[in-house]
């Protein structure tokens, strides 16, 4: 078939029409791809966005918890007495009523003056947030029946007193039959330094 000049001429404008649809068919398709990135891009920005929102509040989640439980624990240690002042006459009547609760042979002791917690006790040193880690040093010499005794006692006298009991050093050994204190039917004799530690308000 031979197209002549009067057909081309009825054609043009078909043929136009036919370009220009194609370039707005392609505009079309061109605008709905860049829309696509844009979404994807911003679909993606949201995700990370809404995770990191996640990530912080789980954050402040294990914060909000560990902050809780350290009031509980600053509750629980002012409940029990331990900040303020040191109360060494209570601490002294303490020991009293202990020794004779229990029906103790013999109980020595001496207090040393007040005094920063050193690093053999708290590696972190003495400061804790607005108070000082105080401790008052106890040179112990005790005659006992038997080691569980001993043990008991200290429990009980953890559960006496207004400070943190904690024993550093501890040494025992057997009396040897035939002592000089024929009144004493104690076996063993223990000799523990402990440190009474308490917090008072940071200068």
């Amino acid at each position: 078939m031979k197209l002549e000049t009067k057909d081309l001429k009825r054609l043009q404008w078909a043929i136009a029409f036919l370009v220009i649809m194609t370039l707005v068919g392609g505009g079309l398709v061109w605008s709905t791809l860049q829309l696509k990135k844009s979404g994807e891009k911003t679909f993606k920005e949201a995700t990370a966005a809404r995770k990191d929102i996640e990530a912080k509040l789980a954050r402040a989640r294990v914060e909000e918890q560990e902050l809780r439980d350290k009031i509980n624990r600053f509750q629980a240690l002012k409940a029990r007495g331990y900040f303020g002042p040191e109360k060494r006459l209570d601490w002294v009547e303490a020991i009293a009523r202990v020794k004779a609760a229990r029906r103790l042979f013999k109980l020595d002791y001496e207090f040393s003056p007040q005094r920063p917690v050193d690093a053999g006790i708290l590696p972190g040193g003495a400061a804790a947030g607005g108070f000082e880690i105080m401790a008052s040093q106890m040179r112990l010499q005790v005659q006992l029946l038997h080691e569980g005794e001993l043990l008991a006692f200290l429990a009980e006298l953890r559960d006496a007193v207004q400070a943190l009991v904690q024993v550093r050093t501890c040494t025992m050994e057997r009396i040897a039959l035939g002592g000089t204190d024929r009144t004493s039917n104690a076996q063993i004799k223990a000799e523990c330094t402990l440190e009474w530690i308490s917090l008072r308000e940071g200068k």
